[in-house]
């Protein structure tokens, strides 16, 4: 019964006449070829029954009838005639009454499409994989439930089909491939079975529009979610940075502010030594300014300043400050997070030998155990205090590797033997 309101109603079409025409004889000849398959096995069990049998002398035919050539001959070729010319008309009709011209998709009982995926080739073979497999195909294709399938994931390969075995019934197929380089992909079509020896109905070509169209929601939907997560890491990462950038231009200023201090102080005390102090200031300047903002540095680099950063206190502290640095090779070239070594120099420097009476030394070291660098900061000065971890140093170190490493770095602040205070900077790679 149709429901269709009158006024939504499509005008009917005329069809093309030769198209028309190849579909005639298309369903005839299918008709055709199915009844000469039924007949020639019908007559093979015949023969194997006669020859079966122990007095075969006696199975003599008795002559051809009109009769017989009528029943034996026409009749099984006027009855395919009959019904596949029914049929076709049928359903010439009823494309007519609902606006659709016959098209030669319509007629093939092998009807293709290929849709081009915007994801990679093991993503997308998943995807199909997931969306042929559900419910929602199977009762699109009028199966009543998910559709019976068999896979190949090492030739990208897919048949779905409404009962087993699949190769033999309405069967479509679904191949993901493509050259390297290129777009995906995934090729869906109806392949061969005993459907072929049927009145074309359009079924073949509605079963592979159903596919593409489930395929191709899904390949836009995963493609969206991957895109919004895509984005999402977008907007950490930069927030991550801008947060990085803004916990060391805490540490710039504090640095500069302290070197001037003294600066200021040697200006009117010692000219020759404030010359030095100036010269020192400006070498390191000339190396810290251009990746001030740089997220990434190399340890090489960063002892380089360091140098420069204790030449300068040294001026200032004389013969109470000595400092060495050892460093592996393969070590200098490490990437390495700008600014953090150099504040756990400072606070050795301002906590551990400032306040000592004494002179006191400073020994930077720098190695590789295999994925781990591990960078120490020893010196042998008052030791832990009160004061020792105060201010914002030490916290932001330890707020900038979470944020940048998460659990693969630490910072360890431990008392030395027989005094002082060891710094021990670890970070394991990926």
């Amino acid at each position: 019964m149709n429901t269709t309101p009158f006024y939504l109603k499509s005008a009917a079409v005329e069809h093309d006449p030769r198209l028309v025409w190849r579909y005639r004889w298309q369903s005839l000849l299918r008709m055709w070829a199915l009844v000469a398959i039924i007949g020639v096995i019908v007559a093979a069990v015949l023969i194997a029954f006669l020859l079966s049998l122990p007095n075969r002398g006696a199975l003599r035919a008795g002559g051809w009838t009109w009769l017989n050539i009528f029943f034996g001959v026409v009749w099984p070729a006027l009855v395919p005639f009959i019904i596949g010319n029914n049929l076709a008309t049928l359903r010439l009709k009823e494309l007519s009454e609902a606006g659709t011209p016959l098209t030669e998709e319509m007629m093939s009982a092998r009807p293709g499409r290929v849709l081009i995926s915007p994801l990679d080739p093991l993503t997308t073979y998943n995807v199909c994989t997931e969306t042929l497999s559900g419910l929602a195909v199977g009762m699109a294709l009028g199966y009543g439930g998910p559709a019976v399938f068999r896979y190949s994931p090492f030739e990208g390969k897919i048949l779905i089909g409404p009962r087993r075995p699949v190769w033999l019934t309405q069967c479509t197929e679904v191949v993901v491939g493509g050259e390297p380089g290129q777009p995906v992909e995934v090729r869906i079509r109806r392949r061969f079975g005993m459907d072929f020896f049927t009145v074309q109905r359009g079924g073949a070509l509605q079963a592979v529009a159903t596919v593409a169209a489930h395929l191709h929601a899904q390949f836009e939907q995963k493609d969206r979610a991957l895109r919004a997560i895509k984005r999402e890491q977008e907007l950490e990462r930069a927030a991550l940075n801008a947060k990085l950038s803004a916990l060391q231009a805490q540490v710039e200023p504090h640095f500069l502010f302290n070197t001037l201090a003294n600066l200021k102080y040697l200006i009117r005390t010692d000219a020759d030594s404030a010359q030095q102090m100036l010269d020192h200031l400006v070498g390191y300047l000339q190396n810290a300014l251009p990746d001030m903002r740089s997220v990434s540095s190399t340890l090489e680099r960063e002892l380089a300043l360091v140098r420069d950063y204790l030449s300068i206190m040294q001026i200032r502290m004389g013969q109470r400050l000595r400092f060495r640095i050892q460093a592996d090779d393969v070590a200098l070239a490490q990437p390495f997070p700008p600014a953090m070594l150099i504040s756990l120099v400072e606070n050795a420097v301002k906590h551990g030998l400032e306040r000592a009476s004494r002179a006191g030394e400073i020994v930077i070291s720098a190695v590789l155990h295999g994925d781990a660098l591990r960078v120490q900061v020893c010196d042998d000065g008052v030791g832990l205090t009160e004061q020792m971890g105060q201010g914002f140093g030490l916290s932001n170190i330890h707020e900038r590797l979470q944020l940048l490493y998460g659990d693969r770095a630490s910072l360890s602040v431990t008392a030395g033997d027989p005094g002082g205070v060891i710094a021990t900077l670890a970070i394991n790679k990926e």
